[in-house]
């Protein structure tokens, strides 16, 4: 990865709006339909300016008006004294991009104004001069809106005149997001009323996820793309952070405590509010007055900085009490509620702060259970409470789904921790997809949303527009329609980086948690094709070729789209999709041959497959433990959810069929049957080990014990010389695997010898001095795993000769 941005830190002191280089850098050329009944000529608004359908989330009410505004030359902004700064500053951003000379005056009434082109903004409360402006238009004021509401009126009183009024100073500042989006870069502004609010209160990211923390520059960068779509929440909790979880009790200092105060200023500067999760779950007594002390004098330190939003996090900690709480709680989760009750009774309310947050140990399901009772009626009622749905992963997440969760946990302030883009699980694989299965009902039982995001800042501005869009509004949000529009805005204006981006994004849309969830629609669909035309005799690779083309050049062409910050994230992902690319780019030219009969020129190509294979299989991408330490070229980026693989096996096939002694081919076992002491995670059963195709894998889904074992069965007792285990990801980088173990065979599945031992490799190969008879192998544990690692076979086999040989 990289630690590139696709925006530029905004300059101290003023963080107020959305700079000019901020809006460069986001690509704000939002696209997308809005379903409105607009007149025609609202539907574009002609040279210079941005599209009605544009806007981003989809306001509530759009009207056409008599006028259009044309911001050229000296504009007036007309503020109130109170009038919320970052809304000012980012209007004054807006009008210099776009070219006009911006003159500021705070005046009592609409009276004091001159004559000319000018913006009225700030809320009906700061700024007496709205109220005349939107009585001349005709347009109600905000006042019946709900919080973070605004409206945008065009029109005509001593001049042209734009209104932008606030609900609140958040919805001030949305506004100007809004005038932004129409004005599209140029100086136009259609003539158009907007009334919008919306329907979720809370709209945005927890940062809490496992592995390698978000950078400082990533952060701030995520904050000026909430403001920009409104988004108003963010969660600091990475899971990793030491200073939250295994060390919660010591306070920050220095660096790190300065970049905390910036985070906050910068938020704030963005309307995005900051809240801070603290993690004591570990290792707290929750009745002790210790911890409580410890908890608030953290607390106390963060609101020293600014931040007024709070919550304590007891997700993925033992559910067992410590001696002192077990003489004093009856349960874990009364302990919990006492715990947290004080913390909102003694600390937030008596500071005047938000309402507590926090997220319980049992967070998933809904079904009443004793522990939900039992921390929801003791639990304040006044605190927010967050689940994740019917699952950790939720597919969907239903009406009555969180009606039946709400009446569980007994509260009226549940809000959802979506589970959906983050990959700390499968820290391999980039989740690019669209968010969907969120019921369009939702906002009438829950607070909102916040997206656990990936590890990937950058990675996770797709999903996280779509939860804008899905936030503001879930009744008109379009899955499909709200991703293309972001896609358009992280690649920019150029059409080829557009398609380009698709092909890449179209390798990485396979969400595991989702039955059915496409694997690589577009890739799978020219491989079908090309396979059907091959089994056919016909010459059908020119799509499939085509694409591997703009697969291989991924790399350079992606380098120069808006976003920098998501071409560095996705890096490795874009080298190794190029290298599976090139492989079936040699296989394409090796089956021609084939069906030409060049056996020797198919041989040739064949030898080019491996090193771009190999190439494929490098760790490129860094990771950290609980240790905190980071370390790089540790996992194996996973693209094309084994759609390059699957074609790779198959073409094998056709080339083992008119060669079988290719020094090329991969090695296959002899016929066997496999089997395992350990649990299978979902589908990963143990028979893939042995079906000769490295796409397929078994899984576990728990760390070994000592004596677990993996084995295999041949269909009859054979003279073996070679065996060979490929576990993990990748034949050259550990992973999920057996650490600590033996390799042993035996000619009656009884009685056991030795041949080997595990040396931390995931790839453990064995040829005998001389043949033995075999019936069974097996890798047997003899220590547990570093880290509580599971166990990833993708193939375990035995031949009677080495490969090569």
């Amino acid at each position: 990865m990289t630690s590139s941005s696709f925006l530029q830190r905004t300059p101290a002191p003023r963080a107020p709006g959305l700079s000019r280089r901020h809006a460069l850098g986001l690509g704000l050329a939002l696209g997308g339909a809005l379903a409105l009944p607009l007149p025609a000529a609202l539907a574009d608004g002609g040279p210079g300016s941005g599209s009605v359908s544009d806007l981003r989330p989809r306001p509530r009410s759009v009207q056409g008006s008599e006028h259009d505004v044309v911001l050229r030359g000296p504009v007036t902004v007309v503020i109130g004294a109170e009038t919320d700064t970052a809304a000012r500053g980012a209007l004054v951003d807006v009008l210099e991009s776009a070219g006009s000379r911006v003159r500021t005056v705070v005046a009592d009434s609409a009276d004091d104004i001159a004559s000319g082109p000018r913006i009225h903004l700030g809320t009906p409360e700061d700024n007496p001069t709205l109220t005349a402006e939107l009585d001349a238009a005709g347009v109600p004021g905000p006042e019946d809106l709900a919080a973070d509401g605004y409206v945008l009126a065009t029109g005509r009183n001593r001049g042209p005149v734009v209104t932008l009024a606030g609900r609140d100073a958040r919805g001030t500042y949305y506004a100007v997001q809004t005038l932004r989006q129409l004005l599209g870069g140029g100086t136009r502004v259609p003539a158009v009323h907007v009334r919008d609010a919306p329907r979720m209160e809370i709209r945005g990211a927890i940062e809490g996820f496992y592995g390698i923390p978000w950078s400082h520059q990533a952060r701030l960068d995520h904050f000026a793309f909430y403001g920009a779509h409104k988004l108003n929440t963010y969660i600091y909790t990475p899971k990793d952070d030491l200073l939250l979880r295994s060390r919660w009790r010591e306070l920050y200092e220095g660096e790190e405590l300065e970049k905390l105060a910036e985070l906050v200023e910068t938020a704030g500067a963005h309307h995005v509010s900051f809240t801070y999760a603290l993690s004591p779950g570990n290792d707290i007594t929750y009745g002790g007055d210790d911890d409580f002390d410890a908890t608030v004098t953290k607390f106390d330190q963060l609101r020293d900085l600014g931040v007024t939003s709070f919550y304590i996090a007891l997700d993925d900690i033992p559910g067992e009490l410590d001696d002192a709480d077990a003489a004093q709680f009856a349960s874990l989760a009364e302990a919990q509620a006492h715990y947290l009750t004080r913390v909102q009774e003694d600390y937030v309310q008596a500071h005047g702060l938000e309402p507590l947050q926090t997220v319980p140990t049992h967070y998933a399901g809904s079904e009443p259970s004793d522990y939900k009772t039992a921390f929801g009626e003791q639990t304040h009622p006044d605190i927010r409470i967050q689940w994740t749905g019917e699952g950790v992963f939720s597919p969907e997440v239903t009406e009555a789904s969180v009606a039946r969760a709400a009446e569980s946990y007994h509260t009226d302030h549940l809000f959802i921790w979506d589970n959906f883009p983050v990959n700390d699980g499968r820290r391999d694989r980039l989740f690019l997809n669209p968010l969907e299965g969120r019921a369009p009902t939702l906002h009438e039982h829950v607070a909102g949303f916040t997206s656990n995001p990936m590890i990937e800042p950058y990675a996770s501005l797709i999903a996280l527009a779509n939860y804008a869009d899905y936030c503001w509004d879930p009744i008109v949000y379009d899955a499909e329609d709200s991703w293309q529009a972001v896609l358009d805005e992280l690649a920019g204006t150029d059409e080829t980086i557009r398609r380009d981006l698709r092909v890449f994004v179209d390798l990485n849309l396979h969400w595991p948690y989702r039955d059915g969830s496409p694997a690589a629609p577009a890739l799978s669909a020219d491989v079908e094709a090309f396979w059907a035309a091959y089994d056919a005799g016909a010459d059908g690779d020119q799509e499939l070729s085509e694409r591997l083309r703009t697969i291989i050049g991924l790399e350079d062409s992606l380098g120069s789209m808006a976003s920098p910050g998501f071409y560095g994230d996705t890096l490795p992902w874009i080298v190794a999709a190029g290298h599976w690319a090139e492989a079936l780019g040699a296989q394409l030219e090796m089956l021609r041959a084939i069906t030409e009969d060049r056996l020797e020129d198919a041989s040739a190509a064949a030898a080019r497959v491996g090193e771009h294979v190999e190439a494929a299989g490098r760790a490129t991408v860094p990771d950290q433990g609980a240790d905190g330490v980071h370390r790089e070229d540790q996992i194996v980026p996973r693209v094309g959810d084994g759609v390059f693989e699957t074609f790779v096996s198959r073409a094998w096939e056709e080339l083992r069929a008119v060669l079988p002694q290719d020094p090329s081919l991969p090695f296959r076992g002899l016929p066997a049957t496999a089997s395992t002491t350990l649990g299978t995670y979902r589908d990963h059963v143990p028979e893939r080990m042995v079906d000769g195709d490295l796409a397929t894998m078994f899984w576990s889904d728990a760390a070994p014990q000592v004596d677990d074992e993996i084995r295999i069965d041949l269909e009859e007792t054979h003279p073996i010389t070679f065996a060979r285990v490929q576990m993990a990801g990748s034949d050259t980088t550990a992973g999920d695997q057996i650490y600590e173990g033996v390799l042993e065979l035996s000619a009656d599945g009884e009685s056991w010898t030795q041949i080997a031992a595990t040396d931390g490799s995931p790839l453990l190969e064995v040829t005998l001095p001389e043949a033995q008879e075999v019936a069974s192998a097996r890798v047997r544990a003899t220590g547990k795993n570093p880290g509580g690692q599971w166990v990833q076979v993708r193939e375990f086999g035995l031949g009677e000769t080495a490969p090569g040989s």
